[in-house]
């Protein structure tokens, strides 16, 4: 039985992203949600204190196990096969755990992120990182405008084409005029829902997490999985940008 409706195969072709909702059993988020509490150095019974957050970037707890196994013990892979083909997978990089502190406006207040980032291109030590596709899965409930996982639909294929004829270095270029300033981009589309809720996502989607201007700590993990021959491959692009997807 396929995980993935042909409207919801279109959808991912289409904008870059696909969102389904229980995907991950609440057994396995509600230990990893305690790691997360055990590393945010945030005193969790005084809500007022949360606002601009505690530690910054990837918690250490994206290597404990119980964090790993909402990607190990779960059916993600699989599911990212289904859309990238059979056995064609390997995990890129584990569970990042990365939590969203509120801002402290309300959500009268909320706006979207102006732009957002790419991963694996953008000019790390003139190298790039590059992967496949990638899921990020809220671990607890995820509000509108609460600092959800937001997308850019479409970008994907803008990238895809900039890369043709130009460096993998920096795909921000394709989303930018000559001047450097963003062109055209479309509206971002940020992904609430409760905990399980998983978005997969195309590894040239422009992404970023949303502002949080909800009283609670947005917590999700972001990991990516690539081709276990993209080191031989990572610099083709096809004119047909799904021709060697399952999908």
């Amino acid at each position: 039985m396929n995980s993935f409706s042909e409207d919801e195969v279109e959808h991912f072709k289409e904008n870059g992203f696909v969102v389904k909702h229980d995907v991950v059993d609440r057994d396995l988020l509600e230990p990893a949600v305690e790691k997360f509490w055990d590393e945010m150095e945030l005193d969790r019974d005084d809500p007022a204190s949360w606002s601009g957050g505690g530690r910054k970037g990837n918690l250490p707890c994206s290597q404990d196990p119980v964090v790993r196994a909402t990607l190990l013990d779960t059916p993600l892979q699989d599911m990212c096969e289904e859309l990238v083909g059979k056995d064609t997978l390997q995990i890129n990089n584990y569970t990042f755990a990365k939590p969203v502190y509120p801002t402290g406006k309300t959500p009268d207040e909320w706006e979207p992120p102006e732009h957002g980032h790419l991963d694996g291109h953008g000019l790390v030590d003139g190298s790039v990182q590059p992967f496949t596709i990638a899921v990020t899965v809220n671990m607890a409930e995820v509000k509108p405008k609460g600092g959800g996982f937001t997308v850019w639909p479409g970008t994907h294929k803008r990238v895809h084409e900039y890369f043709r004829n130009h460096s993998i270095l920096n795909g921000l270029k394709s989303l930018q005029d000559e001047q450097g300033n963003w062109d055209s981009l479309p509206e971002a589309v940020e992904n609430p829902g409760p905990p399980g809720t998983v978005t997969f996502w195309h590894n040239k989607m422009m992404h970023s997490a949303g502002n949080n201007c909800r009283p609670d700590i947005r917590m999700a993990c972001v990991s990516r999985f690539s081709r276990k021959n993209l080191i031989d491959t990572q610099f083709e692009m096809y004119e047909d940008m799904w021709e060697d997807w399952a999908i």
